[in-house]
């Protein structure tokens, strides 16, 4: 039975139901007035190999669909490695005409509900706006640094080996190649989200529209990284889309390669993580440059100690969590002991010390990029002891810098 306790009185005909398999065009339609563009037949065609109808919670007044949520299936990397199932939220949205109704939450709140009952510990999104999601308890997770490298005056140090092991391959290849690279990189990168035959096939459809007036993608391989790209030749730029690297050796390999490239003169990475080697592999740092920086994955924790448990922390750790949940109530105190070679997080009464922390900051914290210092000076996180807070602070950050790397 679907829950109508978070809707306005004035929504009493507004129904939720699950979606079925002929709601893809609806939902399209729904989604595509929200955010200002249309689907074509041959879009639906590419998103129904991803599109599971019972992920998919749709909202009718009146027989329409005014309003629409649904979720992907992942697993996501944690810090220390281990992989765990998580619920991607994706297209969602609510007509213009129901707005400031209740609808949204009603609608996530029904969602997430589902999510508990089948026992999933997180829910991962990526938001279209950045003030929607903190109240529904999602903190950022990951980051967006959109750079900028001059290729004519850009140049590895001179001491740092030349590329090698760096073919051209096409899109087939590519396809063949590449899903066990990215495996691989995924599995050394907290945050990063798996993707299956799938996802593959719709990253690599390369449609017409997705190039914005660039080319067909290019794609450079190495026994452990792989680059896609494209060039826009009136600007003389290339544009990494794709991008993964499970060595260090094909990280700068890969690099290397691109920055020889002929007829560039400038390389755009839209997501590269806000701390790389690549400026420290450059002779002028100063030719990479952060044009752009912004929020990517958010992430909620629906389980607390499942999702506290499964990661592996800098230093060893021994407090209570007090965890402030307004949305699903998910909160309470837990006790977390752990450290680099694991963790138990579980339900606790008392004890101390004790830092009291929002759901939305622990989402953030949870895959290593957040820093406790800085939520707690936000009024998100406090403890009365800052050497406790100190540690807490040191004891989450992770191993890398978190990516997701695949845009949901």
């Amino acid at each position: 039975m679907l829950h109508r306790d978070a809707l306005r009185p004035d929504l009493a005909p507004v129904d939720l139901r699950r979606a079925a398999a002929d709601d893809l065009p609806v939902i399209a339609e729904v989604d595509g007035r929200s955010f200002g563009f249309h689907y074509s037949d041959a879009d639906l065609d590419d998103l129904r190999p991803l599109f599971d109808p019972d992920r998919f919670l749709l909202a009718r007044d009146d027989g329409a669909v005014v309003g629409v949520t649904g979720s992907f299936p992942f697993d996501v990397t944690l810090p220390g490695g281990a992989v765990r199932p998580a619920a991607g939220v994706t297209w969602v949205s609510v007509s213009v005409t129901h707005r400031r109704r209740g609808l949204l939450r009603a609608l996530l709140a029904e969602q997430h509900r589902d999510f508990v009952a089948d026992g999933t510990a997180l829910a991962l999104l990526t938001a279209s706006e950045g003030g929607i999601y903190g109240r529904f308890g999602y903190g950022v997770a990951t980051e967006h640094r959109r750079v900028e490298i001059d290729r004519r005056r850009a140049a590895l140090r001179r001491d740092v080996p030349a590329p090698c092991g760096v073919r051209e391959v096409g899109t087939a290849e590519l396809r063949r190649l590449a899903p066990p690279i990215h495996h691989r990189w995924a599995a050394r990168t907290p945050g990063a989200l798996s993707r299956t035959d799938a996802w593959w096939d719709a990253l690599l459809a390369d449609r017409e529209h997705q190039r914005q007036g660039a080319t067909a993608l290019f794609h450079l391989v190495h026994a452990d990284g792989y680059v896609s790209y494209r060039r826009e030749h009136a600007t003389r730029t290339c544009r990494i889309v794709d991008m993964a690297t499970a060595t260090d050796e094909a990280y700068v390999a890969l690099w290397g390669t691109l920055l020889a490239l002929d007829l560039v003169d400038t390389i755009v990475h839209r997501s590269m993580a806000a701390a790389e080697p690549l400026q420290f592999l450059l002779a002028d740092p100063r030719q990479l440059r952060t044009v752009d920086q912004r929020d990517g994955m958010w992430a909620r924790v629906l389980d607390v100690p499942a999702a506290l448990s499964a990661r592996h922390y800098a230093v060893e750790t021994d407090v209570v969590l007090d965890v402030r949940d307004p949305f699903l109530d998910r909160g309470g105190r837990f006790r977390l002991r752990g450290g680099p070679d694991g963790a138990e997080c579980v339900p606790a009464d008392g004890g101390v010390p004790v830092v009291g922390i929002e759901m939305a900051a622990l989402g953030t914290l949870l895959f290593g990029g957040g820093h406790a210092g800085a939520l707690a000076r936000a009024g998100l996180l406090a403890a009365d002891d800052p050497a406790v807070l100190q540690r807490l602070d040191v004891a989450f950050r992770g191993e890398r810098t978190p990516q997701h790397g695949t845009e949901f």
